[in-house]
């Protein structure tokens, strides 16, 4: 596939902001917390109408949240779109899609968890890569003197502004090898449910090229990880895999954030025995924690040695 990338953010751009998932509403004042931020950054900001709609879990009916889709890629004002927070209905605006008006008007798209669904549809129909990373909830509407906002900010803006590779990724962390080994591909993948979803769809894009796979979920009986993994092994993504990268496995249990990444490991190395792929764990993106840019199909390498990850081309043009 032609890889679209969208071109690089400047001073006083205007950002979009919609929510093709769940909705904002229980996290309001974060949310304007994040708005506030943006507008810091010295971006204009122009909110889409799903922000405001709210349909039990949902932001909107799917034709509703889609609109709100075609419209940002279709507004010549607007260079950015990020979302404000994912959820686990985006795949229900897919069919809505305008693909040739998002493939002609190509723009950063920035979110994670649930907006995996739209970075894979879009790489899929468009040719577009997209950046999960951060959104306006709890990315930039986090406490920004923190060192983990700072951290996730500051790569944002370095990858979105500057058209060049970002390189070596940063450790804000201790990062694990639980295999060993050098590899080199396109780097594909984001939330592990979400990407199970969408299997067997026309939205899943065919594996043509070698990858490095990225993948984060938050906890979960490990029976319902070893499934999604099997299921992947077994529809042959594992055999295009060169290296994969673990994100940090967490979620919230009775206000305590609970991590099970070090529980994994063995399902995973398990699942994996017949191929010999190195992997790096524990790194710097998923629920719970901040997220480093990982821009869909850009060409990476990693190196176990140092646990070492690399992205070689830019993001933006």
């Amino acid at each position: 596939m032609k890889l679209l990338k969208p071109t690089r953010l400047c001073e006083g751009d205007t950002v979009g902001i919609i929510a093709p998932s769940s909705p904002v509403l229980p996290f309001n004042e974060i949310y304007r917390q994040g708005v506030r931020h943006l507008r810091n950054l010295g971006f204009e900001v122009k909110e889409g109408r799903s922000v405001r709609l709210r349909l039990g879990y949902m932001a909107g009916t799917g034709p509703q949240r889609a609109k709100d889709i075609n419209n940002m890629f279709a507004d010549k004002e607007v260079k950015a779109i990020i979302c404000a927070r994912g959820g686990s209905v985006a795949i229900q605006t897919l069919r809505y899609l305008d693909f040739d008006l998002i493939k002609t008007n190509p723009k950063i798209f920035c979110g994670m968890s649930d907006i995996t669904t739209l970075h894979t549809a879009f790489l899929t129909k468009a040719g577009l890569t997209g950046l999960h990373q951060a959104d306006v909830v709890f990315g930039f509407g986090a406490d920004m003197k923190s060192q983990e906002a700072i951290y996730e900010v500051n790569l944002f803006l370095e990858v979105t502004k500057q058209a060049k590779p970002l390189g070596l990724l940063p450790k804000l962390t201790r990062w694990e090898v639980w295999r060993s080994g050098t590899a080199e591909g396109r780097l594909f993948g984001g939330n592990l449910p979400t990407l199970e979803s969408l299997l067997a769809t026309p939205y899943f894009p065919k594996l043509n090229q070698d990858i490095i796979f990225f993948w984060e979920t938050m906890s979960r009986p490990l029976e319902s990880i070893d499934q999604m993994l099997v299921h992947f092994k077994e529809t042959g993504l594992f055999d295009k895999t060169k290296g994969m990268l673990v994100g940090k496995i967490r979620g919230k249990e009775t206000n305590v954030i609970k991590d099970m990444t070090s529980e994994v490991k063995g399902v995973v190395l398990d699942i994996t025995k017949d191929f010999d792929f190195p992997i790096i764990a524990s790194m710097d993106f998923g629920h719970f924690t901040p997220n480093l840019p990982m821009p869909i199909w850009l060409k990476v390498s990693l190196d176990t040695k140092g646990a070492r990850v690399w992205i070689r081309e830019s993001y933006v043009i």
